[in-house]
């Protein structure tokens, strides 16, 4: 039994078959007009140099039609690059702020960072910062009467060893500059800072 071999036909095959598949009938129509032209004129013989002169310019429209094909092939598989740059992707990498380390034996301690005026009835805020994590109360006094409210409550500082608290100040508190005392403790070890509450109609 004879196994015949499976042979890819190259792609200048493709591109010459075109050649002579578009080629055959130039070739045709010159034949029929030189012969025509003999039957015409049978009394004259075509001189040899003419017949080569025909042979050579369709050989040449040939080569020019086979080329311009061919160009047309190449040019369809090898696509020519854009002439247009692609833009840089930028890639913008959000970076997180991280707390910096804290000696674990430090002495803690605590400072007013913000503290805002009130008016009686409204509310009011501090802001402190101490070790970070640290455990955190808060003490409020009105003309020496301790404050009671729902957002003075026992806070752990953050990560960074902030804390905040805010609540409502009293109806009923008298006008002027009343101590707000926070105490931080953390290992053992605690600070405390006082800050001025300032109760007033006039905020605005």
């Amino acid at each position: 039994m004879r196994v015949r071999a499976a042979i890819a036909t190259p792609a200048w095959c493709c591109a010459h078959g075109q050649v002579a598949a578009f080629a055959r009938p130039l070739i045709t129509s010159v034949i029929i007009i030189i012969t025509m032209q003999m039957r015409r004129q049978s009394k004259f013989s075509i001189p040899k140099s003419v017949v080569i002169t025909l042979a050579s310019i369709l050989v040449l429209l040939v080569l020019l039609v086979g080329g311009g094909i061919a160009y047309v092939w190449y040019m369809g598989q090898h696509p020519a690059p854009s002439a247009m740059a692609e833009e840089p992707v930028v890639t913008v990498k959000k970076v997180e702020a991280k707390p910096k380390a804290v000696d674990p034996n430090a002495a803690v301690g605590v400072s007013v960072q913000s503290i805002n005026a009130a008016s009686p009835g409204e509310n009011a805020s501090i802001t402190v910062r101490t070790y970070p994590e640290a455990e955190c109360t808060i003490a409020v006094e009105y003309n020496k009467i301790p404050a009671k409210d729902s957002g003075l409550i026992k806070k752990n500082a953050d990560e960074f060893g902030m804390a905040t608290w805010a609540w409502t100040v009293d109806a009923a508190a008298p006008l002027g500059k009343w101590p707000v005392k926070v105490t931080c403790a953390h290992h053992g070890k605690s600070g405390m800072v006082q800050g001025d509450l300032e109760v007033t109609k006039d905020i605005h």
